[in-house]
């Protein structure tokens, strides 16, 4: 049944644990290398990755793409066209609309979220797609403190993206010391976090640090003891509208 609930199905990672792969989407040149963090299920794809790109890269030219893409740039720097991204920038580029050439003087290392399988045709021209989010500092996006049922979930929140027909969003979250969940819950959509700072633990078993990630899948029970000993800043996407849903079903079992 599609929207069974399972139990404890979520994978938290230590990233620096996972090989580099070469990333060669069609249509741009070599050089480009990668740590995958997640595929589709439907097409094996490429949905997360943590994505390198070396100094002095260039994709050459304008460019087209096929699939949406999202970033997060953790260090360096990299220029899309005319604007200039370093560390603590996000984007959003829509399929299907022209980019500027993409490149880097010092490299970069980027969060990369991906709307399906991704390949490049040439622009004639390059420019700012109309539909294009650009945030050089993702911390100057108003936040704000989100409540669930009438309380408090003791986190900041900034939207960086979202998808008006869909409702698939990526959010820049804040825990403070001391951040303690509300128990065990579900969510109906695919839930993915990069932990960018701090500490935050998705149970008592494990710790997530600064380069951690984790995948908490659609109607997959986690959060049994959500927790954070000195706050935390996490990356956070959804590939639909997510919802918040308490689960109060026996500890390791299924509904």
């Amino acid at each position: 049944m599609k929207n069974e609930l399972k139990y404890d199905i979520s994978v938290c990672v230590d990233t620096r644990d996972l090989p580099w792969e070469a990333y060669e989407p069609a249509g741009w040149p070599r050089g480009l290398r990668a740590r995958v963090l997640r595929r589709l299920d439907s097409d094996d794809s490429v949905r997360s990755a943590i994505v390198e790109v070396p100094a002095g890269w260039t994709s050459a030219a304008p460019s087209t793409a096929q699939a949406d893409v999202q970033a997060y740039v953790l260090d360096g720097d990299l220029r899309i066209g005319e604007s200039r991204f370093r560390a603590g920038a996000f984007y959003f580029y829509p399929a299907g609309e022209p980019r500027g050439v993409v490149s880097s003087d010092s490299g970069a290392h980027l969060v990369v979220i991906l709307g399906g399988a991704q390949a490049f045709t040439p622009a004639g021209a390059g420019g700012k797609a109309a539909s294009a989010v650009e945030h050089t500092d993702a911390m100057a996006v108003p936040a704000f403190k989100p409540e669930i049922d009438g309380r408090k979930t003791g986190t900041t929140r900034r939207v960086l993206w979202e998808d008006p027909v869909s409702g698939a969003d990526t959010r820049l979250l804040q825990v403070g010391p001391g951040f303690e969940g509300r128990g065990a819950n579900w969510h109906p959509v695919h839930e993915e976090i990069y932990c960018l700072a701090g500490d935050i633990g998705p149970d008592d078993t494990r710790l997530m640090e600064p380069g951690f990630y984790l995948h908490n899948p659609a109607y997959g029970v986690h959060g049994f003891h959500e927790h954070s000993i000195g706050g935390a800043t996490i990356l956070e996407w959804h590939d639909e509208k997510w919802s918040f849903n308490l689960y109060d079903g026996p500890e390791g079992g299924t509904t």
